[in-house]
């Protein structure tokens, strides 16, 4: 992996959305936010917005929910795993 990068893995409909299996390796962020702008650019509005909807899906930083940590504004570093799974609607 690049020294100043994240890991991103797609989970579910997000997978489906980016259409990429393996990890994506994404450089320069420092925030979930700015992941997601970064992502966007690669995939698509569609594909943000989807990230950016509340009922959408979730992150986790190295196995840890990001709710916890800041939201959006979770800070992110080089060699962080993320994860991003949709939601799992039991209804």
């Amino acid at each position: 992996m690049i020294s100043n990068a994240v890991a991103v893995t797609f989970y579910g409909s997000i997978l489906e959305l980016a259409g990429k299996p393996e990890p994506l390796t994404v450089e320069g962020c420092r925030t979930i936010r700015e992941l997601v702008s970064k992502l966007g650019a690669l995939f698509g509005d569609d594909f943000s917005n989807a990230l950016l909807s509340s009922e959408s899906c979730f992150f986790l930083i190295n196995g840890k929910g990001i709710m916890a940590t800041g939201g959006l504004e979770s800070e992110i570093k080089p060699g962080d795993k993320i994860e991003i799974l949709p939601f799992i609607d039991a209804g």
